[in-house]
């Protein structure tokens, strides 16, 4: 009889199983980009990426593990852009701009707003400190990028300003598709970052 569960996912090598279970992630992660997460239902998710529900269950232990785990993904991959630009050359800001606002990735963008809107009324279960994580895993790097730029202004709380203004300009972006007028607003941002403060009278 068939139980429903992938034989190849089963009586595995440990190395192959977590072979499986990381090709998984990466499908879900890839599905969950483009239709969400808040409707999001195992028998579908599992067909679209190729297994089952037990399947799923059995790597991620439950629905919610699943999501906490693509969440963690995708706040993973935003975080490494970050990194990367800091370490590029140029203005620094102005590169995680460009990367952050390339087209290909748009639907990861979406993901990791979902994620945080859910966090705001879900304190105990999948989404539970997404936001929050989102925020506090940026300001160490987002520190090294005003640092990098010269801004002015460069006080402690510089880096959550900086971060605040990317992310809603961001948000502003997906949610009307004004490049022009968000793009405009961003490059006032750099110009106000590269403005040398008044000296005081």
């Amino acid at each position: 009889m068939d139980s429903g569960i992938e034989g190849s996912d089963w009586g595995v090598t440990p190395g192959a199983d977590n072979e499986r279970r990381e090709e998984l992630i990466i499908r879900v992660l890839e599905y969950s980009a483009t239709h969400g997460l808040s409707d999001m239902s195992l028998r579908p998710l599992a067909t679209a990426v190729g297994s089952s529900p037990r399947v799923l269950l059995y790597y991620f232990g439950s629905k919610e593990g699943l999501i906490r785990e693509v969440l963690a993904r995708s706040r993973a991959r935003q975080l490494e852009i970050v990194e990367q630009a800091a370490n590029s050359g140029g203005n620094p800001i102005e590169t995680l701009w460009r990367w952050l606002t390339d087209p290909g990735q748009i639907e990861i963008e979406k993901l990791f707003f979902e994620g945080c809107v859910r966090s705001l009324h879900d304190q105990d279960g999948a989404w539970r400190d997404f936001g929050s994580a989102s925020v506090q895993e940026w300001l160490a790097p987002m520190r090294q990028l005003v640092t990098r730029t010269g801004a002015a202004g460069n006080t402690p709380y510089a880096p959550t300003l900086v971060l605040a203004a990317i992310r809603g300009l961001l948000l502003d972006l997906l949610a009307t598709r004004d490049q022009e007028r968000i793009e405009g607003a961003f490059e006032s941002l750099i110009r106000l970052l590269r403005t040398e403060p008044e000296e005081p009278a």
